[in-house]
């Protein structure tokens, strides 16, 4: 017998083992002599299956593709064949004995201490987890099995009664039955959810003229609702409102604690009594006893203070420098920071009634200005015990910052790997006014093949570097809008970067001129608007057979050779973003939306004669092919995301992006990179990046079958995908099914009919493809990999889902391929 032979048949030994462990009966004790099976939930009509499923902590071990196999606790039960908890225990009491050792010879050394600390505390963690958790293969490879308890199954039962009491259900009963299969229990859940509970009416009960007002006023999104199902968790949604609203209008000391209920349900409704029960609820909101005669709070005074550096010796700082500017006390240790600007995000002003979360935003501000460790905020009361002395403390960060970062660049149509690194170089508070410049050098070289398909790998070299200065405001004339934005973090980004590409069919570069306003009104809502964003693109040293393959594209339609023109482009753009997401824990619904207007060339129509100028300082040719390229256009893009989660670790994403480009300047194109693209990563997965389409043409090819980019001036294209939850090594690893949908379509006269978009054509154009993921969540980063097929090829004007040949499912040249992509992070 041969080595692979026996290797082969080592493997089936082993998963044949891993099989019967995983089946097999291992009663420990009375109580733990049946696996725990699933569950599920009948006769709930209102709630939801998920809300009651949520209550069971339990769950049954993970099966293989639904089959009655469980190998992940056959993997625990392998590992279990040689583990010693004694021994792990022993090591743990070794470890500490050392640790005391050390620290006893230390003791007079803090920093020794310290070190020792840190070092030992790793050390225990691991041998403590080893304990608690068992070996490798049970703990990162196996899954401890579950064992069905009665006791647990009664307290579900239990918890689901109440929930359903909580959410209105008064009268609910839920029972529970088991069916034993082999070595694993089933368990049935009976839910009578029976009449539910109505809130007829609703009264409020403010002990304090002025709170009473104010809750008055400010009705208009209460969590509570007549004509509504009775819900618990609204009565508590309705005590945060009410802390909140009350706290920013200056009641310090007032707490959710001290807003009560009082339910009457005795409620008689003869036609309705069937059908539902009513109730009355009547909101009391008391004032605590810290309040005296209900009085709110106001704002004394308001101290600002520069601390020293983090690590510094306050002695060294006795002088400090204080400037008493617009009522606010500043004082500065060491760093000077424009009081100017410093007031204009600080909410918090001498005069006022205190406000929660004006307090809050002000941290946030000065948090998000990018200049300070930590922002620490207290206060004191004055001698009538209603006046507050506030003070904000604060670390500035260091003012000088440099950052490297080395890795590889992996082209998904390229496929060798080439080394990037890139050096940032950040000076804080540039000019005393909260401004941050950062300079970024990138370089990479990339092994690359040859743009017209031969066999050879050159090496492709790129160099960029950008700079921009960021100020903490607005720049506009007369400060205009300064005051309106003061708290929706505006900043102004003015940008300069170049960047350098050389390829054996080309040299290339690209200098870059833009100032950007941002702007946050709230968590969820983000607002872009550039003014200026200029763009002087240059091609030089183009190689004659690259040329040629130019302008065989440019006479059959293809715009590629536009991307290599001289070109001045210029726009101004905005983008709107809404995003719910959550940017820690779980996934909750949500939902993202974001939309792009962009206009080219509009400073053309304005001033026309400004090209004569631009050619004088950038230089002209009067060959067409050297001469300056100026476009006019108008874009728009727009993309919706949706979520909706699953369980814990499961969700349902779907997206539509969609958008189209009208060209009106002299040459009616727009520049190649403001098209748009289908296939890739972030797109069509079943089609290679940026090669789908226009419309239903085929794929355009070099005269050695490599394929060209297909650019279109509009998009539509569709995703669906369900992410779940796969196996935990060293980080989660997840699983996405999905299906995406879409093209691109060309609009110009110049577009052949198999180009153009045609309505009547629509679904015959749109192509369609499926796959699955592989996501290793890291938690700091996401490494993904989406297999995508063809289901309908527009091209083909078919469904070759069939097509698909096992035997050759990488070869590119079939109707129908596995198409690889690889990417960093979700794609939508």
């Amino acid at each position: 017998m041969n080595i692979n032979s026996k290797i082969t048949y080592s493997w089936y030994f082993f998963l044949i083992f891993v099989g019967l462990s995983s089946c097999a009966r291992r009663p420990d004790s009375q109580s733990k002599s049946y696996y725990l099976g699933n569950s599920s939930i009948k006769g709930n009509q209102v709630i939801n299956d998920s809300e009651l499923e949520a209550l069971i902590p339990q769950k049954p071990n993970r099966r293989l593709l639904g089959l009655p196999f469980f190998p992940y606790v056959g993997l625990y039960r392998f590992g279990e064949l040689f583990y010693n908890r004694e021994e792990k225990q022993r090591k743990v009491i070794e470890i500490t004995q050392k640790y005391q050792n050390e620290s006893r010879l230390n003791e007079n050394s803090p920093r020794k201490l310290e070190k020792i600390q840190r070092r030992y505390a790793k050390k225990l963690e691991k041998a403590q987890t080893r304990v608690d958790e068992g070996n490798f293969w049970m703990r990162v490879l196996g899954e401890a099995p579950v064992y069905f308890i009665p006791g647990e199954v009664v307290q579900n039962a239990e918890k689901m009664q109440k929930y359903l009491y909580n959410n209105g259900f008064f009268e609910a009963a839920v029972s529970h039955s088991t069916d034993t299969t082999f070595n694993r229990i089933r368990v049935n859940y009976y839910v009578a959810e029976k009449r539910p509970t109505m809130i007829r009416d609703i009264e409020y009960q403010v002990r304090n003229n002025m709170a009473d007002s104010i809750i008055n006023s400010n009705n208009k999104n209460p969590a509570l609702l007549p004509k509504k199902r009775y819900d618990g968790d609204s009565f508590e949604e309705e005590r945060i409102r009410i802390e909140t609203l009350l706290r920013n209008q200056g009641y310090l000391g007032f707490s959710r604690q001290n807003i009560s209920y009082l339910i009457n349900d005795t409620i008689t409704n003869v036609p309705t009594d069937s059908f539902f029960k009513s109730v009355d609820v009547k909101v009391r909101v008391d004032m605590p006893a810290t309040i005296k005669n209900g009085d709110r709070y106001k704002i004394n005074s308001v101290h600002f203070e520069v601390l020293p550096p983090a690590g510094s010796a306050d002695s060294l700082y006795v002088k400090k420098d204080t400037v008493n500017f617009r009522g606010i006390h500043y004082t500065f240790s060491d760093k000077r920071f424009a009081t100017r600007i410093l007031d204009s995000k600080i909410q918090v002003r001498p005069g006022a009634i205190y406000s929660q979360q004006k307090e809050r935003d002000t941290q946030q501000q000065l948090s998000l200005t990018d200049q300070f460790r930590f922002v620490n905020y207290t206060y004191t009361l004055d001698s009538t015990g209603h006046g507050i002395n506030s003070y904000f403390k604060v670390i500035p960060l260091e003012k000088y910052q440099i950052s490297t970062d080395i890795g590889l660049n992996v082209i998904q149509l390229q496929g060798a790997p080439g080394p990037f690194a890139n050096l940032s170089y950040k000076i804080r508070n540039v000019f005393n006014g909260l401004e941050n410049f950062e300079a970024n050098l990138r370089g990479g070289i990339e092994l690359v093949p040859g743009f017209l398909g031969n066999s050879s790998i050159y090496r492709s070299e790129e160099i960029g570097l950008n700079t921009s200065l960021t100020f903490p405001r607005l720049l506009t004339p007369a400060n205009l809008l300064q005051k309106q934005t003061a708290s929706y973090n505006p900043r102004t980004q003015v940008g300069l970067g170049y960047n350098y590409v050389n390829r054996p069919e080309y040299t290339r570069t690209n200098v870059k001129i833009a100032t950007t306003y941002s702007w946050q009104p709230t968590n969820k809502t983000l607002f872009n608007l550039s003014l200026v964003d200029l763009n002087i693109l240059n091609t030089q040293n183009t190689r004659k057979d690259f040329q040629d393959l130019l302008d065989t594209l440019k006479s059959q339609g293809n715009n590629l050779y536009n991307s290599f023109l001289r070109s001045f482009v210029s726009d101004i753009n905005f983008n709107f973003t809404y995003n719910t997401n959550a940017l820690m824990g779980p996934q909750k619904k949500a939902h993202y939306f974001r939309v792009a207007l962009e206009s080219g060339g509009t400073s053309l129509n304005i001033f026309p004669n400004q090209k004569k100028l631009i050619r004088g300082v950038f230089g002209d040719s009067k060959n067409s092919k050297d001469s300056l390229q100026f476009y006019k256009y108008i874009r728009w893009n727009a993309d919706y995301r949706r979520y909706w989660p699953a369980g814990r670790r499961s969700a349902f994403v779907a997206r539509v992006n969609t958008g189209a480009i009208y060209s009106y300047g002299d040459n009616k194109v727009p520049p190649y990179e403001k098209y748009f693209f289908a296939g890739g990563s972030n797109s069509l997965r079943a089609w290679l990046p940026r090669r789908l389409g226009p419309g239903r043409s085929e794929p355009k090819r070099t005269a050695t079958g490599l394929t060209i980019e297909s650019p279109g001036e509009l998009l539509l294209e569709g995703n669906l995908e369900w992410r779940g939850f796969l196996a935990k090594f060293f980080g989660d690893i997840n699983y996405a099914l999905f299906i995406d949908a879409g093209n691109v379509w060309n609009l110009g006269n110049t577009a052949t009919d198999s180009q153009k978009f045609e309505p009547d054509k629509l679904l015959r154009d749109i192509a369609v493809g499926t796959g699955f993921g592989i996501r290793y969540d890291l938690s700091f980063f996401i490494l993904r990999f989406d297999f995508g097929i063809k289901v309908y090829d527009p091209a083909l004007q078919r469904f070759v889902l069939h097509e698909l040949e096992f035997n050759r499912l990488f070869n590119r040249t079939q109707s129908n391929f596995l198409n690889i992509n690889l990417g960093v992070g979700y794609p939508f």
